[in-house]
């Protein structure tokens, strides 16, 4: 199982990127194992009404989900429902904010 540490700072969301008929991609920040998070998130979503399959590409942090498309709030709720210590994932990424405004003017990517 694969660990990306720093993603525990960014409290998970989702943002549609595109819609094409029946193929919506959705981007998944704060996705921080390869093995859990990321089957929990296709289980999640798998579960939706009218969706027929979904793949959940870890590294690139995207969704592909085939199927009717839903509002975007409908996959907030999916994902943001099956992630484990949500509570602390908001005050971890709370805490962290500061610290990425401070670095953002000297080049670095918050």
């Amino acid at each position: 199982m694969r660990i990306l540490w720093h993603r525990l700072l960014t409290a998970p969301t989702t943002r549609v990127e595109s819609v094409v008929g029946h193929v919506t991609l959705l981007r998944i920040d704060g996705l921080v194992c390869d093995t859990v998070c990321a089957a929990r998130t296709r289980h999640a979503l798998e579960r939706l009404d009218g969706v027929r399959s979904v793949s959940v590409d870890y590294d690139a942090g995207l969704a592909r989900i085939e199927g009717r498309p839903q509002d975007p709030a409908v996959y907030e709720q999916a994902v943001t429902a099956v992630v484990a210590g949500m509570g602390s994932r908001r005050l971890l990424e709370r805490v962290a904010r500061p610290f990425r405004r401070r670095q953002a003017p000297h080049g670095g990517n918050p």
